[in-house]
């Protein structure tokens, strides 16, 4: 079985999401991104927009990389 780029790119996207999830429990304040975005929209908004767009959006689009390889094989 040959790897192909569907599966390469699905497992960093779900990884790249997971390591933000974490960074965002661990220590937020570090991450540069999310405190300008707190400063642009508010703290409730900021938190969520990041969440969105560097965690939950990158899982969904390494699980559907990967539904992509699986389903369709190389």
């Amino acid at each position: 079985m040959s790897t192909s780029f569907n599966l390469i790119l699905g497992v960093l996207a779900i990884v790249y999401g997971l390591y933000s999830f974490y960074q965002r429990k661990t220590a937020p304040e570090t991450i540069k991104k999310l405190t300008i975005m707190i400063e642009r929209n508010g703290e409730k908004m900021g938190h969520s927009i990041h969440l969105f767009g560097y965690t939950i959006m990158p899982i969904v689009a390494g699980l559907l990389l990967l539904y992509a390889h699986f389903n369709n094989g190389p």
